[in-house]
């Protein structure tokens, strides 16, 4: 709801209750008082859950700098030390992050099927 819509609901819940003879017995007001009730005590919880994810998020967001920022200076000290086997084989790896133009090279050179 909007603010709008809330200050009219609200204001209408206040005076049906003030006025109960003059509600249709199938509007249930007491049903409608306690939505609001529980309405009320929900959204301080829902403003709690947001704050946790929006924490949540930005925590996510600077982990995977960080490992995406030691993950391209380890990537660079390999390209350039990665001389033996079983670090040329991660660097290949490694490198198709990297490597767009081989990547097009190779679909180029597989034959089609």
């Amino acid at each position: 709801m909007g603010d709008k819509t809330e200050a009219f609901c609200r204001q209408t819940l206040t005076v049906a209750t003030q006025n109960t003879h003059a509600i249709p017995p199938g509007l249930d007001v007491v049903e409608a008082q306690a939505d609001l009730v529980t309405l009320d005590k929900l959204r301080p919880r829902l403003h709690r859950l947001r704050d946790l994810m929006s924490r949540g998020e930005d925590t996510d967001m600077a982990l995977g700098s960080d490992i995406y920022s030691f993950s391209l200076d380890a990537y660079a000290s390999l390209k350039i030390a990665g001389k033996g086997a079983d670090l040329e084989t991660l660097r290949q790896a490694m490198s198709v992050r990297f490597n767009r133009g081989a990547k097009a090279k190779t679909q180029a050179t597989q034959p089609t099927g």
